[in-house]
């Protein structure tokens, strides 16, 4: 699991410049789409398996989740997130 593309996923939000400042709960859904995406792509489907793992990844990432709050991000951006089936596809919305 790489703890640190999702730390670069939420460093990348700085990067956006327009729409509105990042809450709690986009910076959440930020780690919890990369980490759930990522866990697929391992072939671990489990519900439980990848809640735990986004537990885990969000202590891990207490400062660079602090940080992400206030960035700037457009609601495209959030829905792009949400839809995105990959990995890859994640990296792309976060461009």
């Amino acid at each position: 699991m790489r703890v640190a593309g999702v730390a670069v996923a939420l460093a990348a939000l700085g990067a956006l410049g327009c729409g509105r400042r990042a809450t709690q709960a986009d910076c959440l859904l930020i780690v919890d789409k990369s980490v759930e995406l990522q866990m697929k792509e391992m072939s671990s489907n489990s519900a439980p398996d990848i809640q735990k793992r986004a537990e885990q990844v969000r202590e891990a990432l207490q400062s660079d989740l602090a940080a992400c709050e206030g960035r700037r991000v457009t609601d495209r951006t959030i829905a792009c997130v949400r839809a995105a089936p990959t990995t890859l596809e994640l990296d792309e919305c976060l461009r």
